[in-house]
């Protein structure tokens, strides 16, 4: 069961990764990460994607890191249970972090009404 969970995090990460980058290429605001509703309320676009773009793609590069070692620990060679709580406090820390940094985005770019 955790295996189906280390592919969907490293599919996740990838899919994090090329979002972010893909924000910073066409300058266009992913769905993934804010609502359509968001993005039209949004002061300043070019600013909202320096300031998440590589914060998306950190937090994606995380995923992925998890996603290995939980692989790595079911089919290598097993990790032993402190690798595994370290594992937990790193996808629940770049979770939180992440969770964190789109809300301090929204207050900074979105308008509220």
């Amino acid at each position: 069961m955790t295996t189906i969970f280390d592919l969907i995090a490293i599919i996740f990460g990838i899919f994090m990764i090329g979002s972010g980058l893909n924000m910073k290429r066409t300058g266009e605001i992913s769905t993934i990460i804010m609502t359509a509703q968001e993005i039209e309320k949004c002061r300043d676009k070019a600013g909202y994607i320096a300031y998440i773009y590589w914060k998306e793609a950190v937090f994606g590069g995380l995923f992925i890191l998890v996603g290995i070692v939980g692989f790595i620990n079911a089919f290598v060679v097993n990790l032993g249970f402190w690798i595994n709580a370290i594992d937990l406090v790193i996808f629940l820390g770049a979770f939180l972090w992440f969770y964190h940094e789109l809300g301090e985005a929204r207050e900074k770019f979105v308008v509220k009404f």
